[in-house]
């Protein structure tokens, strides 16, 4: 899904789709937690002129909407996914616990979104070559958001988080393959 990107907002150093997302192409195929063969770490895609449609039009919701910069992916932890969007579900693909899941502005921001009727989802990667896990926690945190609770709010969220890495994490059966000319 392609969504209209904010102006003046790129990737810079940032690269944790090219390395969280998997990809199973003709052409380029890597497992969930490995980074592409084709990225250079904190710097891009070496084959960014002739990379695959899909990694031309996926973006995380950090760059088409208007969040601040600690919620880029490699400055947060979090990846918002923009699938599920369309269907009033935002996912927060947690890559590692941080701080910032303790902050006002995230603390505010997922409010926001679930006072706006939007579904939140949490899913965290498992051991590379595994698919990650997701839940939908929204009526999970709803009554922390709703009394204005920051510190429950965030003893829920990393609950949920500790709950969602205790599972049993299922292969992706991806082997990789870097075909990209």
């Amino acid at each position: 899904m392609s969504l209209p990107l904010l102006p003046d907002r790129d990737c810079g150093g940032c690269v944790e789709c090219c390395r969280y997302i998997p990809l199973d192409l003709p052409e380029l195929a890597k497992p969930t937690g490995q980074l592409c063969h084709y990225c250079v770490d904190g710097s891009g895609c070496s084959v960014h002129a002739i990379r695959p449609q899909t990694c031309r039009v996926w973006f995380c919701l950090w760059r088409a909407v208007e969040l601040s910069d600690d919620w880029r992916p490699d400055r947060s932890g979090v990846i918002v996914r923009p699938d599920g969007v369309q269907e009033g579900i935002i996912t927060l693909y947690v890559m590692r616990p941080s701080e910032f899941l303790a902050t006002e502005d995230f603390f505010a921001t997922v409010a926001h979104w679930i006072a706006e009727g939007i579904q939140i989802a949490l899913s965290v990667p498992g051991p590379e070559g595994t698919y990650p896990v997701r839940a939908v926690v929204t009526n999970y945190l709803r009554p922390s958001i709703e009394d204005g609770d920051m510190e429950a709010f965030v003893g829920h969220l990393f609950a949920a988080l500790d709950s969602l890495a205790a599972s049993d994490f299922q292969p992706d059966g991806v082997t990789a393959r870097y075909a990209v000319a």
